[in-house]
């Protein structure tokens, strides 16, 4: 009888709660239908709106401009207007010297200082002789160059404004694959230009862009012209710093980790450079041919390949062929790992490594030196080649005399004539051989110098000229 009433009162018990379930009761129903998926759809819509209209005061346009040399005839002409006649060898392959042009790059910036400081890509910035930098609000200011640094392709400009509107710098190290990522910039000079997407990989390297490659990787859309812009998160904070693309792929884009862009950001804005750690090794991973060779139990570890000599590692003992596996306790597991630890150093400080050598554990303490600057590339000095009036001109061979039809191998051949030059505008073009400067008789290039150095090019000078078998005069003056 007690079973009978126990099972009863849990019937109605049962019953009532599934009654409370479906009946329209209350507010808790009510907000259940008030939640639809569009409703959803649009929260996300608005708060991408939120973050353009938070993060786009903040991001600038910038364009600069430099002087390149570029290959070029000088006076338009190609191989093939020479095709045919007697001078098509002796220029075929010659193009005329290098000509200057202006050259104008455009990218975006992210302004990180109400005192005018924009943080952007060295790329966008690196040999400018003039930058402009466009605000949100269409004033255009002249910018300066704070710092440069070509390891991380990272750089400050500055602009003379104060109380500009800072972009809030967000935690690199705490995004998550699969978060939002929206990217802000000017791709082919699109300013206010917004794109979507998502983190789709973090700590990418090996893209062959550097020592110090640690990558946040997005599918949202990043272009030329992006270069430098902020890759912000869901909160408007900036996560990254926008730097390449790979092509022909679609829906991959890098960014500089903001974590890694501030510390560079910092030491460009107060010293003007950076000051790194540095031990002075050459490194590499461990192939599975390496792993055998060295005998090795784990695939673990970074191969050093190299010790500079008098280097902060030579001094300590490093040898080639040690293989680290530990920095200060931290597990190595490849060669980006210690260029990593030891960027976490000062510089002086000391930094044990445990290491595999000769198939034995050894520990070794090493103290930190100052990088050394990028090495100067070193260039055999050439004598500067003189010209007058944009001429380009070069001794005659038995060759050449043969091919323009002159009689001995005296005088000296133009090679190239200056856009714009003086000895354009008087009529004188590749090909034409100059035998005689103020009715002194050329013999080669040397003799043309020594003679040209003697007379003032303002005064006027007299240049014969020989020309598909004829000769003629002609007279250039150089404008003061």
């Amino acid at each position: 009888m007690k079973i009978k009433r126990l099972t009863q009162t849990w019937t109605l018990v049962i019953s009532v709660s599934i009654l409370f379930a479906i009946m329209p009761m209350g507010g808790c129903v009510a907000a259940e239908k008030s939640v639809r998926p569009m409703d959803t759809v649009k929260d996300l819509g608005r708060a991408f709106v939120e973050v353009a209209k938070k993060v786009q005061p903040s991001v600038v346009s910038i364009r600069s401009e430099k002087t390149v040399m570029s290959s070029s005839s000088g006076e338009g002409f190609g191989e093939d207007f020479f095709k045919g006649t007697p001078f098509e060898d002796f220029f075929k392959g010659r193009g005329g010297p290098p000509a200057k042009r202006k050259q104008t790059a455009g990218g975006s910036g992210v302004i990180v200082d109400p005192q005018g400081y924009i943080l952007t890509n060295n790329h966008v910035v690196s040999g400018a002789e003039k930058i402009t930098v466009r605000l949100s609000d269409g004033r255009e200011l002249k910018g300066t160059v704070k710092g440069t640094d070509a390891k991380t392709d990272l750089a400050v400009v500055h602009v003379e404004e104060k109380d500009m509107p800072v972009a809030a710098l967000g935690d690199s190290d705490k995004i998550d694959v699969g978060e939002w990522a929206i990217a802000i910039g000017s791709p082919f000079g699109l300013e206010k230009t917004v794109t979507v997407g998502v983190i789709s990989a973090k700590g990418r390297s090996g893209l062959g862009t550097g020592t110090y490659e640690d990558f946040v990787q997005t599918d949202a859309s990043i272009n030329p012209g992006n270069s430098g812009g902020p890759l912000v998160n869901i909160d408007g904070e900036v996560i990254g710093i926008n730097v390449m693309i790979i092509q022909p792929g679609q829906g991959i884009g890098f960014a500089i980790p903001i974590n890694l862009a501030k510390s560079i950001m910092t030491a460009l804005i107060n010293q003007g450079k950076v000051i790194r750690p540095w031990v002075g090794i050459g490194l590499q991973d461990l192939s599975p041919e390496l792993i055998t060779s060295f005998k090795l139990e784990g695939k673990d570890g970074a191969l050093i390949g190299q010790v500079y000599e008098g280097s902060p590692a030579e001094k300590a003992g490093l040898k080639v062929g040690d293989i680290i596996i530990e920095i200060d306790g931290v597990k190595i597991k490849n060669s980006q790992d210690v260029v990593h630890e030891v960027l976490k150093k000062q510089v002086g400080q000391k930094v044990k490594m445990d290491l595999i050598r000769e198939g034995k554990k050894v520990e070794i303490l090493v103290t930190t030196g100052e990088m050394p600057s990028e090495p100067t590339e070193q260039k055999t000095e050439q004598p500067e080649k003189k010209e007058w009036f944009g001429l380009h001109i070069t001794s005659v061979t038995p060759e050449m005399a043969a091919q323009l039809g002159l009689k001995s191998t005296e005088g000296v051949v133009v090679e190239a004539v200056d856009g714009g030059s003086v000895a354009m505008e008087a009529g004188l073009r590749r090909g034409d051989a100059v035998l005689e400067v103020n009715r002194q008789r050329v013999k080669d290039e040397k003799d043309y110098i020594r003679i040209m150095e003697k007379i003032k090019p303002g005064q006027g000078v007299l240049y014969l000229v020989s020309r598909g078998g004829s000769t003629f005069f002609v007279s250039l003056k150089e404008e003061k």
